[in-house]
């Protein structure tokens, strides 16, 4: 990973100012899943999440949208929010302004969302300021980087409590990929919180 990537995935504000936690909230924390719907992997997301009476947001792909439109469907039935995150996951930094901003309003289910999330969190200051006029965009202040197959549940856990607090906005990912990790550490998470009195709601 390049230092340019780095640092946008560890300081995202830095690159666009976008929404990174919901001031004010008390006891409230947001759940975020990024990359899917998957038939899987969002499915068993969303009976986690019904188990424990809590909302969530999810920032679909385009692509998966189209894919999977019951399970997109489905999200949206159980009352969760449904955010832009593009059509077909570009890296901003790795492809030309253009090419990107025409893939993040591509014709999808997703494209006229309120919200948007970068792809892997990299968006330029100009993307930002241009995007702003169709989407409030989102970033977060808790990245779990269930993404990385050489994070354990445990470090995930311990980077839940120590960078959570009211109003946090957290990022999972509901992804084959993701899932080994994503899915114990959902469940640890929602029982933990909800037992000290927080509830999930979404953006």
């Amino acid at each position: 990973m390049s230092i340019l990537s780095n640092i946008a995935i560890r300081y995202p504000k830095l690159f666009c100012n976008g929404l990174t936690r919901v001031e004010d909230r008390v006891k409230t924390l947001y759940l975020t899943f990024d990359d899917g719907p998957n038939m899987k992997v969002t499915n068993t997301v969303l009976d986690i999440l019904r188990k424990y009476n809590a909302k969530a947001s999810f920032f679909c792909k385009g692509s998966n949208a189209v894919m999977y439109p019951k399970v997109f469907q489905q999200i949206f039935d159980d009352g969760h929010t449904i955010g832009n995150h593009s059509f077909s996951h570009l890296n901003a930094f790795k492809v030309s302004g253009k090419v990107w901003i025409k893939d993040v309003l591509a014709q999808s289910p997703v494209r006229d969302s309120y919200f948007f999330r970068p792809p892997y969190g990299r968006i330029y200051p100009w993307q930002c300021k241009r995007l702003k006029r169709f989407y409030q965009i989102v970033l977060w202040d808790v990245l779990t980087y269930d993404f990385r197959e050489d994070i354990t549940v445990k470090k995930i856990k311990k980077i839940i409590k120590k960078k959570v607090r009211e109003g946090s906005i957290i990022v999972f990912h509901d992804t084959i990929l993701a899932a080994p990790r994503m899915l114990p550490a959902l469940e640890w998470m929602l029982e933990h919180y909800t037992k000290k009195g927080y509830k999930f709601e979404r953006l």
